[in-house]
């Protein structure tokens, strides 16, 4: 046995022996570090962009990171339907189908992106209207953004599907470091850009594209290192079985934060409609609130490889227990966060933008949501829980509930009833929905898989 095979064993051995709370923490740490510079990272362009005062380029961000969102879906949906089935590889000790997926997976990423690159621009103009860039000035800045954020499109996804790779198979450290000097980069280059060489809109997108690829390249080398499932191209295998796992394990998460697009560009489309300074409110109260919610995800993502290795290994009792635990967790930290958030909305929204209306309705907006909040734990872990032990079909059901089954009929029909204020309460109006969703799923699941 090498040394690398050994270092495999010694981390399959601590998956499915070690006290399960100490392991969930040391899991989650570095998974929350990455959903903090995730989100400080989504952050970094609307709050250098809004320094600049304009309505429209702080929109405009908002309109491109629903775009955005469908990249990162694909992304996810590549990285985990590969990632989840490494992981139960390595329950089983199955190295060789591990690193033939790990390389199929990031060679559907490349041409997908690919693809994304030459449709993107050659339909630039039809795509721009589409995420709700209606007026001239808009509609120029958007584009803007857009063109070279398609550029960045290959990159994007294989970054992504890396890091998930990594961090479903145990190696939470290196892809947190992988993704952390990525967007580090991508954070010093934003002002940089922006300000200093007056490049505006365009300038946010650049940096996105040069952390981004430094990323990548990053987390290539990581593969390498510490018994990781290494990546080698030549070991890909385009075929029916591989394509068919990668599809239907990534399936939850693509179809989430595709919906999720979708209902932002119908969120953006409707709230265009009461003025640029609605989009601009939404765009900056959903970064804000983002935060709790990329912690307590941050903190499932830490549960994930725990879920799907010793379900690999069939030791349930090891996975109710780390459930049960991370659910008081994460419980705890959103019931802080809520009041954090609440008394904090007037603050924080003036750090993005200083135009009265738009901060008025982005307060509103983070208030609302307070309100469901704090019991929003189950539901974020239950689609994990569901995903990491194979029960695709139920995972996708839970993970698009809350942007999808409920969001988009509230953003449609609230609106027209209760005008602004429908608009605003749309969103609490779904995640309470979706909550009661995953409870019924959730607890039958918990129940029936782990019995």
């Amino acid at each position: 046995m090498n040394n690398s095979e050994t270092l495999r064993e010694e981390k399959i051995k601590r998956f499915t022996t070690e006290p399960i709370y100490p392991l969930l923490v040391k899991m989650a740490i570095p998974s929350m570090i990455g959903m903090i510079v995730t989100t400080v990272y989504s952050m970094t362009d609307t709050y250098f962009v809004g320094i600049l005062n304009n309505t429209d380029y702080t929109a405009s961000v908002g309109l491109v990171f629903s775009f955005v969102s469908i990249i990162q879906a694909l992304g996810f949906w590549f990285g985990y339907g590969s990632g989840n089935y490494i992981s139960r590889c390595l329950g089983k000790k199955d190295y060789k189908s591990a690193e033939e997926m790990s390389a199929t997976g990031v060679i559907l990423a490349f041409i997908s992106g690919l693809l994304i690159l030459v449709g993107g621009l050659v339909f630039i103009e039809p795509l721009t209207k589409v995420l709700g860039a209606t007026d001239v000035s808009l509609y120029q800045a958007t584009s803007r953004y857009l063109r070279i954020t398609l550029v960045s499109a290959p990159v994007m996804l294989i970054s992504l599907v890396l890091y998930n790779q990594l961090r479903l198979a145990g190696a939470g450290k290196e892809s947190m470091i992988g993704l952390f000097i990525g967007m580090l980069l991508n954070m010093i280059l934003d002002p940089a850009f922006i300000l200093l060489f007056k490049m505006n809109v365009s300038g946010a997108a650049f940096a996105s594209l040069i952390g981004q690829a430094v990323g990548a390249i990053i987390l290539y080398f990581s593969t390498k290192k510490n018994g990781n499932i290494p990546l080698h191209i030549t070991k890909a295998r385009i075929e029916k079985s591989f394509i068919k796992e990668i599809l239907t394990g990534g399936a939850p998460n693509f179809c989430r934060q595709g919906i999720s697009s979708i209902s932002s560009m119908i969120l953006n489309n409707v709230a265009a409609g009461f003025g640029n300074y609605a989009i601009a409110a939404y765009t900056i109260a959903l970064r804000i609130i983002y935060i709790a919610y990329a912690l307590v995800i941050g903190f499932g993502q830490g549960f994930q490889p725990i879920c799907a290795i010793n379900y690999g290994a069939k030791k349930y009792d090891r996975i109710k227990k780390a459930y049960i635990m991370a659910l008081e967790t994460v419980s705890v930290f959103l019931v802080i966060s809520t009041i954090v958030l609440y008394l904090a909305s007037n603050g924080l929204s003036l750090k993005f933008s200083k135009e009265a209306d738009v901060v008025a309705m982005s307060v509103k907006i983070i208030r609302s949501n307070c309100f469901i909040l704090p019991f929003m734990g189950f539901y974020i872990l239950c689609g994990m829980f569901l995903q990491n032990i194979g029960k695709f079909g139920q995972a996708t059901l839970v993970t698009i509930a809350e942007n999808g089954m409920f969001l988009i009929p509230a953003v449609v029909i609230l609106p027209e009833i209760a005008g602004i204020e429908g608009l605003i309460w749309c969103k609490p109006v779904a995640s309470i929905c979706a909550l009661i969703l995953s409870l019924v799923v959730g607890l039958r699941a918990l129940k029936k898989y782990l019995a």
